[in-house]
């Protein structure tokens, strides 16, 4: 039986703040407590020293940088490996934006809520420095857009992560700050419920102590949080050269000897409906996917599929009239579809029941 908690603090060039956050943990809690220096500079050892020298906290060391993503995979496979019993994992930053009290809050959290992924939020009002609070209305924005994840603090690292999300998180993608929104994605997909508790904003010197890199970082968590939208250009373009190649196939040597009409009309849906079939394996393992269950989302899938037919053809008809002309009135009016898709899709058709918003 899995009981009690750990807490896991990745740093990389930390102050002298370090062991003294590290003791009050401690003073705090009798947590297991599992420091890691992902390849900070020579002048921090003694902060390091200091903090492994602490009873009941072990020191894992990277030889050089390699992100926070990195480092929280290197303490979820030590926990793994050698605290088997460990029922959550709280992870707190080392920059002293976490108070103790709210580490042991998300820690109480956990106990309450076995099994679901708890979440650190803070709020962000007008002392937040402009950098920080650009940063997470964007991706909270885009986060709720493509994923229906819907949280104020996004990049939050104060997080109580249950046992059952370990394995997995081992193995997930990314290795610096995107990691944590993957993190989340995984938690949407795979249906872990998310708890969300509200604990202070702390800022030290205007977030100076930061380690994150606006350019390099930034480009990482944005490619991210667009791979679910990419997969999904990718899926539906897939489908239409299919749906374009099966019509030739089908109109020019399969039911050649069928009047024209006939095999417009039969060739078009037959390789509609092949292609359909095409798309709707390959969205099934799109990141914001949450339900896989044939029976459910088939249905759901056509009844969408056949609506979006319906109104490509009369949607492109009343553009026509208006003189766009055939061919871009299609065009125009399946891209609209396409993202109208993209949305009930995510809300709908792939959503858990008692998700759907």
């Amino acid at each position: 039986m899995q009981t009690g908690s750990c807490i896991v603090i990745p740093a990389y060039q930390p102050t002298e703040l370090l062991p003294d956050y590290v003791r009050s943990l401690r003073a705090a809690t009798d947590s297991p407590i599992v420091v890691v220096d992902d390849g900070s500079d020579a002048g921090c050892r003694t902060w390091f020293e200091q903090s492994g020298a602490v009873p009941g906290v072990t020191l894992l060391r990277h030889e050089k940088n390699r992100g926070k993503g990195a480092a929280l995979k290197t303490a979820f496979a030590w926990i793994r490996r050698e605290l088997p019993q460990t029922a959550c994992v709280v992870t707190a930053d080392c920059d002293g934006q976490h108070s103790v009290e709210d580490v042991m809050r998300i820690a109480e959290a956990c106990r309450q809520n076995p099994g679901a992924l708890v979440l650190g939020c803070r709020t962000f009002g007008p002392d937040t420095p402009k950098r920080s609070l650009r940063g997470n209305r964007f991706t909270s924005r885009v986060m709720k857009l493509l994923y229906n994840i819907d949280l104020e603090d996004t990049q939050t690292g104060l997080r109580g992560v249950p046992a059952c999300m370990l394995g997995t998180l081992c193995t997930l993608r990314g290795d610096r700050y995107e990691y944590e929104l993957n993190m989340l994605i995984l938690a949407r997909s795979e249906m872990i419920p998310m708890v969300v508790v509200p604990i202070q904003t702390i800022y030290f010197n205007n977030n100076a102590g930061s380690h994150y890199r606006t350019v390099a970082d930034s480009l990482r968590v944005a490619g991210q949080m667009f791979r679910g939208l990419g997969q999904y250009g990718l899926s539906s373009t897939l489908s239409a050269v299919i749906d374009v190649i099966l019509y030739a196939v089908f109109v020019k040597w399969i039911m050649n000897s069928l009047p024209q009409t006939a095999r417009i009309l039969l060739g078009g849906l037959a390789a509609r409906l092949i292609s359909s079939i095409v798309n709707y394996t390959l969205n099934r393992r799109l990141p914001y996917v949450q339900t896989k269950n044939v029976r459910q989302t088939a249905a759901r899938y056509y009844v969408l599929w056949l609506v979006q037919m319906i109104c490509s053809v009369f949607g492109a008809w009343i553009l026509a009239l208006f003189g766009l002309g055939e061919l871009l009135s299609k065009w125009v009016v399946d891209l609209l579809l396409a993202a109208a898709s993209y949305q009930i899709q995510l809300r709908w058709v792939f959503a858990k029941r008692g998700e759907l918003s």
